[in-house]
């Protein structure tokens, strides 16, 4: 696995993925970063980790003779046999099992296998403003034809009508400070359908990501007040066993279908 990071001095650090967990719901910040309660995760999310870890190592450590959608597909199985036997006897596992081997095959008829990625899972950590640190990993970054760079990131589970890229950019941003090379596309790959969604990786589009990050820095830094926000990415936070607000999902849950 690759690494790469970047000294900075001893300021709060923040993530893309803490960034969005403040926008998408305040309470679910406070239990996560502030009250540090114990996450319940899915199966389908162990699944979805054992799908990135193939696809990391799948590019970083075998040979390019080697690679084939047979040999991509058995080092799946290979990592599922590793699971916890009790994993592997949950109800509705196998279901996931055989899901998470079509997206992998999906994805060798769909993309190159021979592909040589400049860094897959490398590990940032940069200081973007005065006392403000962002870190992260970030699944894959491909070096273009002119020298910039590509920065993918892989989704495993099902995706929204609407495109939130604010993560993504935060990647792009790290990248760029972190290689010094100029991030110019930013893509979310989805297994589960095979869908690529790209966007070029514009000035404007990074002025506005730091603008917007600063802002929930200083958001996050002075915030009294913990609101839940009920909605469909309720269903699958890993915090909802321990959510205040569980009667006021599972009624708009049971009224509105998801």
């Amino acid at each position: 696995m690759s690494q790469i990071s970047k000294s900075v001095s001893s300021v709060p650090r923040f993530s893309p993925l803490r960034i969005r967990v403040f926008d998408t719901c305040r309470l679910r910040y406070r239990y996560q970063y502030l009250d540090r309660v114990p996450a319940k995760l899915r199966p389908q999310d162990t699944a979805g980790s054992l799908l990135h870890r193939v696809l990391c190592d799948f590019f970083s450590k075998v040979p390019m003779a080697e690679r084939d959608e047979q040999r991509l597909v058995r080092m799946f199985e290979d990592g599922w046999e590793a699971l916890s036997p009790r994993y592997r006897r949950m109800k509705g596992v196998e279901k996931l099992r055989d899901k998470s081997l079509a997206q992998l095959r999906m994805f060798a008829q769909q993309h190159d296998l021979s592909a040589r990625p400049l860094l897959v899972e490398p590990y940032f950590q940069v200081e973007v403003a005065p006392q403000v640190t962002l870190f992260g990993r970030v699944d894959r970054i491909d070096e273009e034809a002119a020298g910039t760079l590509h920065v993918i990131d892989y989704k495993t589970g099902s995706h929204a009508d609407e495109v939130d890229a604010k993560q993504l950019r935060l990647y792009a941003i790290m990248a760029e400070k972190s290689l010094g090379k100029p991030v110019t596309k930013t893509s979310f790959w989805h297994l589960d359908d095979g869908d690529t969604w790209m966007e070029d990786f514009s000035d404007e589009q990074r002025r506005l990501s730091h603008s917007e990050l600063l802002e929930a820095v200083k958001q996050m830094q002075s915030i009294t007040d913990f609101p839940p926000n009920v909605g469909q990415h309720c269903g699958h936070c890993p915090y909802l066993h321990a959510c205040s607000a569980r009667d006021e999902i599972q009624r708009r849950r049971l009224a509105e279908g998801w």
